[in-house]
């Protein structure tokens, strides 16, 4: 057996050099390396993750705290809010303080007034007349419990804002009170200002006030956090940073101003909360006194309106110091830790590396074709497991070697001995291997074999012809090998894709036969058959024409016994010249000169006469006979009589194979194509019969059973008909269940489309 191929091995590098063997650098050194600098970026990421994950917690503890006092500020202005109320409804409806207000009688208010408010937080009380001017007035001192409150009078308030709209007594969505921050005696009180009512019509104003800087420091025990109060301008209403001295003349408070646009982003920032009175959390840092805060800011709301914003602020140098120590910490464990995982990757690389340096010895022995080299390691490890599973591999790849070796030797006795040639192309259609036949059909053929048959028959959907068909390059059909004629021999040939067991094509396999002798013998046979067909048909003639002269010019002087050996004879002849014809139409399509004439015609109105001609036939044997056309007419691009007779050689089979039943002619137009199927409830075809039924002289072997003349040329010159109009006749069928052939054909518009 002879190996061509035509492709060069690539060049591959000497394992067993040293070059290659002696790894600069070792492996251990490659595991020890990378282990090291993964251990070093684990170690610093390690350091920087976890230092940042306390910085986080830490600093995420202190937002909590931060955003918390936020919100003890908030709920505590609206329990200062709450409680002013409380105080004003209770003044605005004691019993006598109306009268006495309606009655600027002062000495009467300053008996009833101060027992209200005396033991409530507020710390100021004004009660003013409709003109907005202070009938009786009284303010305590926070934080100093023996001093001795203070009431006045007389002063005009008319001129704030708020005190008018309460005394013109407005009323909005939030009701008829109203909330104002005004100086009083120096101090800034936040004041909320209620209608003083007798007899249901207002007599005057009361207003509640709470001082500020009181305010503030309440605040900030309450939220255990520096607060810090603001107008809407951004600058300081009153702070508790920097202790209780003048917030002005403490170096860096006055850097706790803050400009209107902060306090409008304030603003926006808190209406996305889901309480409006939350913490913003625009956070500021701000040094002071020596003490580094983070401030987080809210608006300050009163009667559901902004009045400025507030701010809370902490201490943030305890997370400096925290955060330094806890990385120092970290930084001394996974230096620690750094040194002992170093330590173990290198023994661990020496333990590795010594049974490897083994397996590649072995291995590079095995290479140079020592298949009886082991590598003999016996740890329990993986490693040990690789090396048995390798020692295992090479013992096998020695036996599968032996075994392949003598499988070889087989094969090329095999393929030596066969008579054909055989020819195994890669998927390239390169040739890998022939037999000596083989070689001995390449050496006497041209290149334009190589070129043009061998390509052809590796072509993807390549299909041989059938054995018994005039050699063709180009023809195919259904099944069988292909004849080529090269010089003056004939070669059969037959392609079949070599594939895997995964079905993965690797090559394709070429079986030559020459069949010059063969070919020969069928031309003769062609010649003999065309020739007695056509000697046949002279004395045929004469046989017809005397015998239908005698049936006219009998004139009564036969019997009837002479009569129907005449009708005999007219029947019997009729028979031989249709088989005649039929070996004239073999010869005819065989040798290329079978006459096609193709017109125009309504396939439709063709079968509805067909199937009149055949309609009493077929029911005067006790079948059914059922036509199924469509309303229209069916254009098709055919010679009407011949197709006539192949529809007709159809419906002879069905009448002929089908006992009990009947048959059915059903035409269609599916897939821009018409289709005429002839269905019948017949003994139907054997599988094995079926790839062979349209081959000239076949017949099944279930209808040599049946009393049907005939030699097998029918459906053999039917399919050649029906070809030549460009179409395809099919056969389904089960034995013993009947058969369906459909014939097909393009539709004349198609047929005459521009190429």
């Amino acid at each position: 057996m002879t190996s061509m191929n035509s492709g060069s091995p690539l060049p591959l590098r000497d394992p067993g050099s040293k070059k290659w063997y002696e790894l600069k650098p070792s492996i251990g050194t490659k595991i020890i390396l990378p282990y090291l600098m993964l251990t070093l970026i684990v170690a610093g990421i390690g350091t920087f993750v976890i230092s940042n994950l306390v910085a986080s917690s830490l600093q995420e503890r202190f937002n909590n705290q931060l955003l918390d006092a936020g919100r003890r500020v908030a709920e505590s202005t609206v329990q200062y809010e709450a409680n002013r109320l409380q105080i004003l409804r209770a003044v605005a409806g004691t019993f006598g303080v109306p009268e006495a207000l309606n009655d600027a009688d002062a000495a009467a208010l300053a008996r009833l007034v101060p027992q209200i408010i005396a033991n409530s937080d507020s710390h100021v009380v004004k009660l003013l007349n409709m003109a907005g001017i202070e009938v009786y007035g009284w303010q305590q001192l926070p934080n100093v419990e023996t001093a001795v409150p203070a009431e006045s009078a007389g002063e005009d308030l008319s001129n704030i804002s708020e005190v008018q709209r309460v005394l013109a007594g407005e009323i909005d969505e939030f009701g008829d009170k109203r909330v104002v921050l005004h100086e009083t005696d120096g101090e800034l009180v936040l004041y909320t200002i209620g209608p003083v009512f007798l007899n249901g019509e207002q007599v005057g104003v009361v207003m509640i006030g709470d001082e500020v800087r009181q305010m503030v420091e309440d605040l900030t025990i309450a939220s255990v956090a520096r607060v810090t109060i603001y107008d809407k301008n951004g600058q300081v209403l009153d702070t508790t940073l920097g202790g209780a001295e003048d917030p002005v003349t403490i170096t860096g408070l006055a850097d706790l101003n803050e400009t209107p646009e902060k306090y409008q982003e304030v603003i926006a920032n808190a209406s996305k909360q889901t309480q409006l009175r939350d913490v913003s959390f625009l956070e500021r840092d701000v040094s002071l006194l020596e003490q580094d805060y983070l401030l987080a800011y809210g608006d300050w709301r009163l009667r559901e309106q902004s009045f400025g914003m507030f701010s809370v602020a902490l201490s943030s140098n305890f997370i400096i110091s925290a955060l330094a120590t806890s990385r120092n910490q970290f930084s001394l464990i996974f230096a620690g830790a750094t040194i002992a995982v170093l330590a173990v990757g290198f023994l661990t690389a020496q333990r590795i590396v010594k049974p490897v340096d083994r397996l590649v010895e072995t291995a590079l022995a095995v290479t140079a074709g020592d298949l009886d080299r082991r590598s003999g390691v016996q740890t329990k490890d993986e490693i040990g497991k690789l090396a048995q599973t390798f020692d295992y591999m090479t013992a096998t790849l020695a036996q599968r070697n032996q075994e392949l070796t003598e499988q070889a030797s087989k094969l090329e006795a095999v393929l030596n001995s066969i008579v054909d040639g055989v020819i195994v192309l890669d998927m390239d259609e390169q040739i890998i291997t022939t037999n000596l036949a083989a070689e001995k059909l390449l050496a006497d053929m041209s290149y334009d074999f190589n070129a043009g048959p061998m390509r052809e028959l590796t072509a993807p959907g390549f299909r041989a012809s059938s054995s018994t068909e005039t050699p063709s390059l180009l023809s195919t059909t259904s099944s069988g090998p292909k004849r080529y004629q090269v010089g003056n021999r004939i070669l059969s040939t037959l392609a079949a894709p070599v594939t895997t067991p995964t079905g993965e094509q690797i090559g394709t396999v070429i079986v030559l036969r020459d069949i010059t002798s063969e070919a020969e013998a069928d031309q003769l046979k062609d010649a003999f058959i065309t020739s007695i067909s056509h000697e046949l048909r002279t004395p045929l003639t004469v046989i017809k024409v005397y015998t239908d002269l005698m049936q006219r010019t009998a004139n009564g002087n036969l019997d009837e016994r002479h009569i129907g050996f005449l009708d005999k004879i007219s029947k019997n002849s009729l028979h031989l010249e249709q088989h005649i014809n039929q070996l004239i139409n073999i010869s005819e399509i065989q040798a290329g000169t079978f006459n096609i004439e193709k017109q125009k015609v309504d396939f439709v109105s063709l079968v509805q006469k067909v199937a009149e001609i055949w309609k009493e036939r077929i029911t005067s044997k006790g079948l059914t006979f059922e036509v199924d056309l469509p309303d229209e007419p069916v254009w098709i691009d055919a010679d009407p009589n011949q197709l006539n007779w192949a529809i007709e050689v159809l419906l002879s089979n069905a009448q002929n194979y089908t006992q009990t039943g009947g048959i059915v002619v059903h035409l269609f137009v599916e897939n821009s194509e018409a289709r005429l199927a002839v269905i019948d409830t017949g003994i139907g075809i054997a599988s094995a019969d079926q790839p062979h039924l349209f081959d000239r002289f076949f017949r099944a072997s279930n209808a040599m059973n049946y009393n049907v003349r005939g030699v097998g040329l029918g459906l053999y010159i039917a399919r050649s008909i029906v070809e030549l109009l460009d179409g395809r006749i099919q056969l389904e069928s089960e034995s013993g269940k009947g058969s369906i052939f459909t014939i097909t054909l393009p539709l004349y518009e198609l047929a005459h489309e521009p190429a």
